[in-house]
């Protein structure tokens, strides 16, 4: 408003006072927006230019509306918004709802249950904005802070509807929300659905392949963020496509630290937490200088600076500062193959020997979450405690002679073998300093029904051995010399991600 804008709030469809019924993610999020577009224009204060920015679900929202092509959007900025991002080549995880077909239940039975609900109490018909105020006022039971945190085997809702961990803990796993008797949502439907290949998801206004935009786009969002390995598939996908004026920048913090500035962490150090450019860098508000920047160019058509800024710009943690190109990933970037080698070692050699390394799954006793996920603070966490267990293999390298920055995307090939007819294969990549502390970068799952295709599932045989590939993560890290690289594998990572219970059925409605 200082900066001489209108500001136009949209609530998504069926949510708060907004009508329509919230059916589906992202139900009806392109026509809404189109809809609302054609208002603005209308608007006798309206140049007919108009921009869209927000973080999370209303970041998400506004992927529909750029695939709807409306005329008048000039620009926007989708901050931490890959949760919206569906098919896209190299991994399908329907708008991050799966990782390698497994569902991410701890999140998403949190967020429809606390804030995307299907049902909810209506007001009368053209009633006005006092009579709302005072039903908001009258229905509002309990605070309004939502944030949860991910410690070692517990999720810690600080405004549950119900205890959070009990409902997570309910089998089968398609009754979690039924656990606190809580009002129908859409993960009531999709927990129920084949894996990210069943038809359902074709109907969802997902980003995918195919998405054609000529709308200046600004991509946000941080390497601990839900989405990272979306929003940068994404981004590479659009420059595949000659998009004009896509930016991007990766930053450090949990979900939309990116945007807000937010830099609270636990046990790891990011440093410098300003925007990369070196015209923002240092400035007081230097995100709100860049946004406003973005804006006056495309809206107002000022000739400032905005566009210089390099199209990638990465904020590397471990105290590695910014570093910056114009490609995903970037133009320097060499590739390099390590080997996971039975005993626990992690190099560049290849495997010395034929071995390999077992550990039993048990469902019952899964492992922990530790870090990652989203919404809370505590997305970086020391992983000591979780690779103690005997169910943890942890392969890691030599202390390194040499700093050594990793960023980009992470990819796993796993061999594997199991008694069961199906399993999941979970895999964590970790800094560890001199001292043993090893600190979480990134995690990724596999299902392995899923090896040959989302599609068509195919059980496993005992005794035979299956290649499997693990394509989500990305990060941005500085490895100071003295630390070292290691990666751990297991079966579990409960509650963030949907444990296995390694019949072979359909998992969601098994006990």
């Amino acid at each position: 408003l200082e900066q001489g804008y209108a500001v136009v709030l949209q609530s998504e469809r069926g949510r708060n006072f907004s009508e329509g019924v919230y059916s589906t993610y992202l139900a009806g999020a392109d026509s809404d927006g189109y809809d609302t577009l054609d208002w603005i224009v209308a608007q006798p204060w309206s140049n007919g230019r108009v921009g869209s920015i927000s973080c999370s679900s209303t970041g998400e929202s506004q992927w529909p509306m750029i695939g709807s092509q409306h005329p008048a959007l000039r620009a926007t900025i989708p901050a931490s918004s890959g949760a919206a991002i569906g098919e896209i080549p190299g991994n399908d995880t329907q708008g991050a709802i799966y990782r390698g077909g497994i569902p991410l239940i701890g999140l998403w039975a949190w967020w429809y249950g606390d804030m995307a609900i299907t049902e909810r109490l209506m007001p009368p018909l053209n009633s006005t904005q006092e009579q709302r105020q005072r039903l908001r006022n009258s229905y509002r039971l309990l605070p309004e802070t939502f944030f949860y945190t991910i410690e070692p085997g517990h999720l810690d809702l600080t405004n549950p509807k119900g205890d959070i961990n009990s409902m997570l803990m309910t089998l089968p796993s398609s009754q979690i929300l039924r656990r606190n008797n809580s009002a129908m949502t859409p993960f009531d439907d999709f927990m129920a659905r084949q894996g990210p290949g069943d038809p359902y998801w074709d109907d969802v206004p997902l980003a995918r392949a195919g998405l054609r935009s000529n709308t200046p786009a600004l991509h946000m969002q941080s390497w601990h963020d839900i989405g990272a390995g979306e929003m940068t598939r994404m981004f590479h996908y659009l420059q595949e496509q000659n998009t004009p004026n896509q930016y991007m920048i990766m930053g450090s913090g949990p979900h939309c630290s990116i945007m807000w500035e937010d830099d609270r962490l636990r046990d790891l150090s990011f440093g410098d937490m300003h925007v990369g450019d070196s015209r923002y860098r240092g400035r007081d508000g230097a995100r709100d200088a860049m946004f406003t920047d973005w804006f006056d160019h495309f809206l107002k058509g000022e000739r400032n600076t905005v566009l210089r800024m390099p199209r990638v710009q990465l904020q590397i943690m471990g105290g590695g500062g910014w570093i910056s190109g114009d490609r995903w990933p970037l133009e320097n970037t060499r590739f390099t193959n390590y080997y996971l080698d039975a005993g626990g070692a992690l190099s560049t050699a290849t495997a010395s020997n034929g071995a390999s390394d077992t550990f039993t799954y048990d469902p019952a006793n899964p492992a922990p979450s530790t870090g990652g996920g989203c919404c809370g603070v505590l997305v970086a966490l020391d992983q000591r405690p979780l690779e103690s267990r005997r169910d943890v293999l942890t392969y890691t390298t030599p202390a390194l002679t040499e700093d050594t920055v990793v960023a980009g995307p992470v990819e796993v090939v796993l061999y594997v073998s199991s008694s069961a007819r199906d399993t999941d294969f979970i895999v964590k990549l970790s800094d560890v300093a001199p001292d043993g502390t090893a600190i979480n970068l990134a995690d990724d799952g596999f299902r392995v029904r899923y090896r040959e295709s989302f599609e068509r599932p195919v059980m496993m045989e005992e005794g035979q051995v299956y290649e499997i590939r693990l394509t989500n993560m990305v990060t941005g890290n500085r490895f100071a010399a003295g630390h070292r690289i290691r990666v751990s594998v297991t079966s579990s990572s409960f509650p963030l991600y949907e444990r296995n219970l390694n019949t072979g059925g359909n998992n969601f409605d098994e006990t």
